[in-house]
């Protein structure tokens, strides 16, 4: 086999079939199911189903080419053709596949590259791809670290590039960099640390290479090449981090969070096969007790083999090059891991800073990074690489032991220390037994078979809606309150191909997302009440809710089907959660006119009565604007503090200008004055001077235009100043607002 010029294919077959052997049950469904522990796997399929479904309608050349505008041309984009060549599910168990051989074939041949010995090579490639890392992160679909395949191939030809400088390895390791960055952002920031790493321990054993010319032309070319490729494909991200919105930095308490425990890379997962429950009383002692808490489990057989790789290095300096430089990336990829604070069973206190914190402080953008756990995938490369070292050496002590020990019992017999064919023959099956024995512990170390596996069993009813060409909106319960659900909801939008109105934030919280949902009378109290109905949320500081026009609401919005989803409300009894679908449907038929009903064993479907036409006007909160500056319960209902320019929304559904009378509740602790602006336009101006009282207020209101109008509050001090304060005492109590 590795004599062979078939060398690397025998290594990808090799590892083809290790995959299907220890990521069964995939195997056996390849065509009806996708390997999954959790709902990540649905937004990764959901987002390429998208994203399949816009290249379907444009094509693949401008399908690609908006992709690329819209800076989504990364990893999930290459799903999405999978999908569509070859279907959702098994398009998917494909690329989840590859995840797993091309990580054996790339460490075998970085391992080699080192080691000189291709048994030890495959045990690396062994370790790198069926870690429990990276099983953890394929099975919940981590996508960026699932796909840890392309770090050998970059770190192998990044290397042979110092070796000579060729061309070719610059343009290879090139190309696998800007496969690590395609893959994802978050990978190449990991990377660039490594290429630090790499860098430190080449001056230091290789420093004149940094004074030839040629080095530093290809870095240059290189610099700017890829700062214009990455600023392309990530200036969405570019943008967002450099706004005052920057909702993908999430505090150092999430880096915290999401950082590894010191412990955590001796506790075996509890996805083992064979000994889930290991260290029951270590894991206990655990703050956080998840899957991925455990994943960086690096193998005790891995660290024992790593371990003596490093201290036989001190006896045999042979093919031991660059074993110093990834014992380093082992340990400071793994200190890196347990992020700012040191995590010992939990943040110890007072807590200890680490390493982390500068990288966190001081390299550019990694304060957006939450998952700092997972700069594990570096340690995980190189211990792989270094317990090839480890059974390479116990492989030539062994044999060395063996030779010495057959030689003394010839030259005791009297007998030449010939019969060279006999003890070669010897050598080979002893080190074939040494290495099946150890590959063999590995696997069993490693095995988390069987693996979860979800078949996308969904109602047909979305694919009835996908047939439907005409432009609507589906509103879809608990969108916006389960995420479960609403990571399934996302494979459910690409087959349904509608406009949702509801959706979730999954990873970081953008406080803007979903103003319109939380801020429309009817669709609030769908997505955030159900089934309580109205408990003062839905009409927030108006004085009356607008079920009388539920229908009318959604017919303005385009929105023709509101959906319950079964099984996400059904609770869990074991908690004393209720099952909730009874009494939403209820409330669904008791506020909305449903034209026709569809209800399987998924799904109860509402589609409004398009005939209720929309013809009403109605007041709702404006969640976008900023000068709410505090809001309380009181007898009257909730009521807000205003400071200057703090408004709300008058929608008029009317295809016609409307008059109508504004009325409001004001209540204020020192004198001020009050404006009313109607699209800018004042229509109310008082000195106020009546104190701790409430005071009824009304202004009438002349053409009210068609659609959305806005409503400012100008608050004003006695002398005339703008108040901008968030105190209670300066600001403006408003209450109890309707238009008539």
């Amino acid at each position: 086999m590795f004599n062979s010029k078939y060398e690397k294919l025998y290594v990808i077959l090799f590892f083809t079939v290790l995959t299907t052997v220890l990521t069964w049950p995939v195997a056996g469904h390849f065509f009806s199911s996708v390997a999954s522990s959790g709902p990540d796997t649905m937004q990764v399929i959901g987002v390429a189903g998208d994203r399949a479904n816009l290249i379907s309608e444009k094509g693949v050349f401008d399908g690609t080419l908006e992709l690329i505008k819209r800076a989504e041309f990364n990893i999930v984009a290459v799903y999405a053709y999978f999908q569509l060549l070859i279907g959702r599910v098994a398009g998917y168990n494909i690329l989840f596949f590859l995840s797993f051989i091309l990580s054996g074939l790339g460490a075998y041949l970085l391992a080699n590259y080192f080691v000189k010995n291709k048994p030890a090579a495959l045990l690396a490639g062994i370790i790198f791809a069926f870690s429990p890392f990276h099983i953890h992160n394929a099975i919940s679909t981590n996508v960026g670290t699932m796909h840890q395949e392309w770090l050998p191939f970059f770190a192998l030809y990044l290397f042979r590039f110092f070796d000579n400088l060729k061309l070719k390895n610059f343009l290879l390791a090139g190309f696998f960099f800007f496969l690590i960055g395609f893959t994802e952002h978050q990978m190449l920031a990991f990377t660039a640390i490594f290429i630090l790493f790499f860098l430190a321990y080449k001056l230091f054993t290789q420093p004149k290479v940094f004074l030839k010319g040629k080095l530093w032309l290809y870095i240059a070319g290189s610099s700017v090449v890829f700062a214009l490729i990455f600023f392309i494909m990530f200036r969405s991200l570019f943008s967002i981090a450099g706004s005052e919105n920057n909702y993908l930095n999430a505090g150092l308490k999430s880096a915290v969070k999401y950082s590894n425990d010191a412990l955590s890379i001796f506790v075996p997962p509890n996805f083992h096969s064979f000994w889930p429950d290991a260290f029951p009383h270590l894991r206990n002692q655990f703050e956080r007790r998840l899957d991925s808490t455990f994943s960086v489990y690096a193998g005790f057989l891995v660290l024992i083999l790593s371990f003596l790789g490093i201290i036989f290095s001190f006896k045999d300096r042979k093919n031991t090059k660059g074993l110093v430089f990834w014992a380093a990336v082992a340990l400071g990829f793994y200190i890196l891991s347990l992020g700012p604070y040191l995590n010992y069973k939990g943040l110890l206190d007072p807590p200890v800073k680490m390493p982390y914190i500068l990288v966190y402080n001081y390299l550019p953008f990694f304060n957006n990074i939450r998952t700092v756990g997972r700069l594990f995938v570096y340690s995980m490369l190189a211990f792989s690489l270094l317990s090839a070292w480890g059974v390479a050496f116990i492989n030539t002590y062994a044999d060395n032991f063996q030779k010495k020990k057959k030689n003394n019992q010839a030259e005791s017999m009297g007998e030449e220390s010939g019969e060279k064919k006999v003890q070669l023959f010897d050598s080979i099956l002893r080190s074939k037994i040494v290495y099946s024995i150890i590959g063999l512990l590995i696997i069993i170390e490693f095995t988390a078979i069987p693996l979860k596996i979800d078949n996308l069993e969904h109602s047909s009813f979305y694919e009835k809606l996908g047939q439907d060409k005409e432009k609507y909106s589906v509103l879809e319960i608990p969108g916006n309150t389960d995420y479960d659900f609403a990571s399934r909801d996302l494979v459910w939008k690409s087959i349904h191909r509608k406009n949702t109105i509801n959706g979730y934030d999954f990873a970081r919280v953008n406080k803007d997302s979903y103003v319109f949902q939380r801020g429309t009378p009817i669709v609030r109290t769908l997505l955030y009440d159900l089934p309580e109905g109205d408990n003062s949320n839905d009409r927030d500081i108006m004085k009356n809710s607008y079920y009388s026009i539920s229908s009318e609401i959604l017919n303005y919005y385009n929105i023709r089907y509101v959906i319950l989803d079964k099984e996400g409300l059904k609770g869990d009894p074991a908690k004393g959660d209720l099952n909730m679908l009874y009494p939403a449907k209820a409330y669904i038929k008791s506020v909305i006119e449903c034209a026709d009903e569809y209800e399987d064993n998924f799904l109860y479907a509402c589609k409004i009565d398009i005939e209720d036409l929309p013809e009403h006007m109605f007041l709702a909160m404006d969640y976008s604007n900023k000068h709410w500056v505090g809001k309380s319960k009181s007898k009257n209902g909730l009521q807000r503090w205003a400071e200057n320019g703090a408004g709300l929304k008058l929608v008029n559904m009317s295809p016609e200008t409307q008059n109508s009378k504004l009325n409001f509740n004001l209540k204020i602790a020192k004198p001020m004055r009050l404006k009313v602006f109607l699209n800018g336009e004042e229509i109310y101006n008082k000195y106020h001077t009546s104190l701790d009282k409430k005071q009824a207020v009304s202004s009438d209101i002349k053409n009210i235009k068609p659609g959305q109008n806005e409503i400012i509050f100008g608050v004003y001090a006695a002398d005339g100043s703008e108040i901008k304060s968030e105190k209670k005492s300066d600001s403006a109590i408003i209450y109890a607002v309707e238009v008539e």
